[in-house]
């Protein structure tokens, strides 16, 4: 669903009011042809000028927007820390990145005679999410107390037709970990991945970001909460956990069990916490009581620790929290094989776009967004 202005309500009621385009357009501090864009339902206002735009004509919010069903619409999600609440600025927001994205497809290098394959009616069971994930540890040639590397995840984003968009997003509240795009119409996936993370995160992300890109029509929680299942699966496999269940009920005390985890949890570069959850799951799906490390906090305190122990994957690839542009642009094509900044370079050339379309299509403060401009134009 998306919402659009009412045109009948709006324009009825601007005649009522003697309100002519141009002077809308004053009284919102917004262009002429902004305006008029909104009368043809080619563009949608921002919430502030919504509001505005609704207090002007005294229209209620349910009066002046309606909702209709785009089939070609961007399908967004995110993959958010904790609880943190994703609103409606920001979807729209992300949706209007997705639209601006459209405009790239042309120029991505892939094949477009044939689409990558897919999982068939996927659903969260444990059984189908484990097979799932070992087909593609399969496929990437890892065996199951192998650690999956960064080159291998990332070969097969490419592999998937997958535009990977590192970020310097650092701890905003909203995305700190990953925004996913899916253009329905050209069926191409975009994956923004802020690099402003721990290592061990990251590496988690990228995975819950390939189960995405495995589903790529599973929206909403369900979407979310495979991915997420998926990404466990990937990483921490449950040949390898019906091991570790093993050697973990042979300790007497948590402080041992946790000492454990967290050296799997070093060899394989990913949480200890994954560790702990993805146990659990082999153990419930087998009828095996629990490892209990969370009735006083053990596991999460571990984590806590643990977590320091590693640096943002910002400053492991350019031993700075501020690369400058060049090294910052560098590193999409070098360290993770996108395309993505020589398309942007390409396309800003040919259509003359200027360092405001860098920021919005980045979602970074102008600044930044000139600086990035500047080294593209």
């Amino acid at each position: 669903m998306k919402n659009i202005l009412n045109i009948d309500k709006l324009s009825k009621r601007s005649q009522e009011l003697g309100l002519s385009q141009a002077k809308l357009a004053r009284d919102l501090d917004v262009s002429r042809e902004s305006v008029s864009k909104w009368f043809r339902n080619e563009a949608y206002p921002r919430p502030e000028k919504l509001l505005k735009l609704a207090r002007i004509l005294d229209l209620a919010f349910s009066e002046l927007v309606t909702k209709t069903t785009t089939v070609n619409e961007p399908v967004v999600a995110f993959r958010k820390k904790g609880a943190h609440k994703i609103t409606d600025d920001y979807v729209e927001k992300a949706r209007d990145m997705g639209r601006i994205l459209s405009d790239l497809v042309p120029l991505l290098p892939f094949d477009d005679l044939a689409q990558p394959a897919t999982l068939r009616n996927p659903i969260n069971d444990y059984a189908y999410v484990q097979k799932a994930a070992q087909r593609i540890r399969s496929q990437i040639g890892v065996h199951e107390d192998d650690e999956i590397g960064f080159d291998k995840l990332i070969h097969f984003f490419v592999n998937l037709h997958a535009v990977i968009i590192p970020v310097l997003w650092g701890n905003r509240e909203n995305h700190e970990n990953a925004l996913h795009i899916y253009l329905p119409e050209s069926m191409t996936t975009w994956i923004y991945l802020n690099l402003d993370c721990r290592i061990h995160d990251f590496k988690f992300w990228m995975a819950h970001e390939l189960g995405h890109v495995h589903t790529p029509l599973l929206q909403g929680d369900d979407g979310e909460d495979f991915a997420e299942a998926f990404a466990g699966a990937l990483l921490v496999p449950q040949e390898l956990m019906e091991h570790e269940y093993k050697k973990l009920r042979r300790f007497t005390n948590p402080w041992g069990q946790i000492n454990h985890i967290k050296e799997v949890a070093q060899r394989l570069v990913v949480s200890p916490l994954s560790i702990y959850y993805e146990v659990n799951k082999w153990a419930s799906y087998h009828g095996k009581p629990k490892i209990d490390l969370e009735s006083k906090q053990e596991i999460y305190q571990a984590t806590a620790t643990f977590n320091k122990e590693f640096k943002p994957v910002s400053e492991c690839i350019f031993g700075t929290k501020t690369p400058s542009p060049s090294r910052y642009i560098a590193c999409a094509r070098d360290d993770f094989s996108s395309p993505f900044f020589d398309m942007l370079k390409r396309h800003i050339a040919e259509h003359h776009k200027s360092a405001s379309f860098v920021q919005t299509l980045l979602n970074i403060p102008l600044l930044d967004a000139q600086n990035v401009y500047e080294e593209l134009h």
